[in-house]
């Protein structure tokens, strides 16, 4: 049973959508593997957003921000009582130092 409803950013959803469009440059035939992939592992976000951890960065673990890895991309998120908001979607080698 979903205990938390998951909204995706304005922003976040130009992340995803850049990923995609970027992979399917790469590896067309996977890219539909990865979202796949990215809409399976990020459901758990429905039921157990809590086991994600806290961001390592200090000041975006001061503003609750949370972390969930999916391949190489990690996806920032705050929990606001039963909601779920998935903020940005990153690859990890990226500078994130000023997240909005």
């Amino acid at each position: 049973m979903d205990k938390y409803e998951v909204l995706i950013s304005p922003v976040a959803q130009s992340d995803l959508l850049g990923i995609f469009e970027y992979l399917a440059t790469l590896v067309p035939e996977e890219a539909a593997q990865y979202f796949d992939r990215f809409m399976k592992d990020s459901d758990m976000l429905r039921t157990e957003p809590v086991n994600c951890p806290l961001s390592k960065d200090s000041q975006l673990r001061l503003r609750g921000y949370r972390v969930l890895t999916i391949e190489d991309y990690l996806f920032f998120f705050i929990i606001r009582g039963s909601y779920v908001e998935i903020r940005r979607i990153l690859h990890a080698n990226r500078q994130y130092d000023r997240l909005t």
